[in-house]
């Protein structure tokens, strides 16, 4: 997929999210609401700069915008897990569980059950 469509999605599904319409973002930007929607449909692409300024407003990292762009091996952080866990009693596991679903819940992303 295209970086900046990926952004862009990204982008409008987090301010959905939020509950943020396109004229609050830009407000809270300091740019048009327009220019919310030329990036949101990859009309155009935005500078660095004013992806930083979607980042903060919406209290996000760059790296959460960028994250359906950024292939990687996770085999090795797989292993490590694993490793972390494998001498752990279950009350253990299902503590380790809980905080990582409350880092996923920090981040904004769905909890595991």
């Amino acid at each position: 997929m295209d970086v900046y469509k990926a952004l862009g999605n990204r982008i409008k599904e987090k301010r959905t999210e939020l509950g943020l319409s396109q004229d609050n973002l830009a407000e809270l930007c300091n740019l048009s609401t327009s220019f919310i929607g030329v990036i949101e449909r990859n009309e155009k692409r935005a500078s660095i700069e004013t992806i930083v300024k979607i980042a903060n407003a919406m209290k996000v990292t760059m790296d959460y915008l960028f994250s359906d762009s950024i292939n990687y091996d996770n085999s090795y952080n797989i292993e490590k897990a694993h490793e972390l866990i494998s001498d752990m009693d279950k009350n253990e596991v299902e503590y380790a569980i809980e905080m990582l679903n409350t880092f996923r819940e920090f981040r904004g992303k769905k909890t595991i059950e």
